[in-house]
């Protein structure tokens, strides 16, 4: 598989020519093995030689899949003729996406002639490495829609089937892959060789089930959310669910610490899923069904980012607000709502970092921090409104008390909550001023080399008033 950076110049001519060298002399040499060096007629192939010669296609293949996403890199420059191509407009729609599309399909034709070399010679791991190679052939095509030789964008079933094909493309991917897995037959034949591919799998798996959420479920839709639910049917719910659940499962049985990261962000699509349909079911019991589920993977992601919170700020942050927003959406009883609350205060840890000095601020760094400033609004936003409907609980149980009590001795509920909107209020009006005297762009970020964010300390005060 290829190794290569993406960052290179990818419009040296220098590099496009030793490409090029590399790519004829690798074709002489297969056409060579090919017809037993003399240009007589193909022979069959020795094993060493039918090994070679797959490992020449699989050479061929590599070079122009790598050049086939270098042409799509924003920092590529086309030759001076493509660019003319490009710049005719009119009919011609020749441009870089057509570039890689034929190279896409030349890879795909050598990996598929390695893939036959290696599958007569019975090379199980290269077998399953063509296998992957192919696999990043059809997630381009699905992620790029790149336009496949012979077709045309003004054609249009092309232009309908744009999004079925885009999944067919994955699906083509996880194909290829299940066919590697088969071939294999068992982990023990090649441990290092196996997990390579499951974790690919797994993450073609993840990409095709979001995909297919997506285009069902669209928040960009016109037509309501709950319309686009209710004409869900039980296979296309299957299409949507079942890929993640085998990404998850693949995930956690691999056990590593990426591959807990990824099964966590596994549960979370899940959950995203489960907490948009549960409301449009037709009867009680897929309703707690679905609701269950939804709760049992925001719970299972949670749990995860809750203890990695470090380097996963921002996605914490979000997945807490999606979690509080379904407690929320369930009831708006107190139990519910503490629960939501609770989701918000266990976000604290997400806006305390480590002192900086302002040398080591990079540009990514910075970038996360004033993303985690942005969330914190939205945090302390959520908290005030949950606290006010808590606080009109309260003051409801009260006013109930007062009026059934009969004898001498009220036992009112304590003030817990109210307390705890005042200390909110509080917090509001010192960042009101303090915006007022200072001028701030941060969003409550004054300093890198500051250890917290201010909303740091409010929710560490509210979490020690709530238990």
């Amino acid at each position: 598989r290829d190794q290569r950076e993406e960052g290179g110049s990818c419009g040296d001519s220098a590099k496009k020519n030793e490409s090029d060298g590399a790519v004829d002399g690798l074709k002489k040499n297969i056409l060579s093995m090919s017809t037993g060096g003399n240009g007589a007629a193909p022979v069959v192939a020795a094993p060493l030689l039918r090994q070679r010669l797959g490992d020449a296609c699989n050479e061929i293949g590599q070079i122009l899949l790598s050049e086939s996403r270098a042409v799509l890199l924003p920092q590529f420059s086309p030759p001076n003729d493509i660019r003319l191509m490009m710049a005719n407009g009119g009919k011609s729609i020749f441009g870089m996406s057509h570039v890689s599309a034929i190279m896409l399909a030349s890879a795909q034709f050598w990996f598929l002639d390695g893939l036959a070399r290696f599958t007569e010679g019975k090379d199980l791991r290269n077998l399953a490495l063509l296998r992957c190679n192919l696999c990043q052939c059809c997630k381009i095509r699905a992620n790029t829609n790149v336009i496949l030789p012979g077709s045309s964008l003004e054609d249009p079933s092309s232009l309908g089937k744009k999004k079925s094909n885009s999944e067919s493309y994955l699906q083509e991917a996880v194909d290829h892959l299940v066919a590697a897995h088969d071939a294999m037959g068992q982990r023990d034949a090649d441990p290092v060789t196996w997990d390579m591919v499951s974790e690919e799998l797994a993450a073609t798996l993840l990409v095709l089930g979001v995909r297919r959420r997506q285009s069902t479920l669209s928040s960009s839709s016109p037509e309501p959310l709950i319309l686009q639910a209710m004409r869900l049917t039980p296979g296309a719910e299957k299409a949507i669910v079942e890929p993640m659940e085998r990404s998850c499962a693949i995930y956690e049985s691999l056990g590593t610490p990426k591959a807990n990261h990824q099964a966590a962000a596994a549960h979370y699509q899940l959950a995203l899923y489960f907490s948009k349909v549960w409301t449009c079911q037709r009867d009680e019991a897929r309703t707690r069904e679905k609701l269950a589920a939804a709760f049992e993977h925001y719970g299972a992601a949670h749990r995860y980012f809750f203890r990695h919170v470090r380097g996963n700020e921002a996605t914490f942050v979000v997945l807490s607000l999606d979690f509080s927003n379904l407690y929320s959406a369930v009831s708006g009883e107190e139990e519910c709502l503490s629960k939501a609350l609770r989701c918000c205060l266990d976000t604290r840890a997400a806006f305390s970092f480590p002192a900086l000095p302002h040398k080591a601020m990079t540009p990514a760094l910075s970038s996360t921090m004033e993303q985690i400033a942005t969330l914190s609004e939205s945090i302390e936003a959520r908290v005030s409104k949950l606290l006010l409907s808590l606080v009109k609980i309260e003051k409801g149980k009260k006013s109930n008390l007062k009026a059934a009590a009969t004898g001498p001795k009220l036992l009112l509920p304590s003030d817990k909550y109210t307390n705890m909107y005042r200390k909110v209020l509080g917090f509001k009006m010192m960042s009101g001023n303090k915006q007022s005297n200072e001028q701030d762009e941060g969003n409550g970020w004054e300093d890198p080399s500051s250890p917290t964010f201010p909303i740091f300390e409010l929710l560490e005060t509210l979490s020690e008033g709530l238990s």
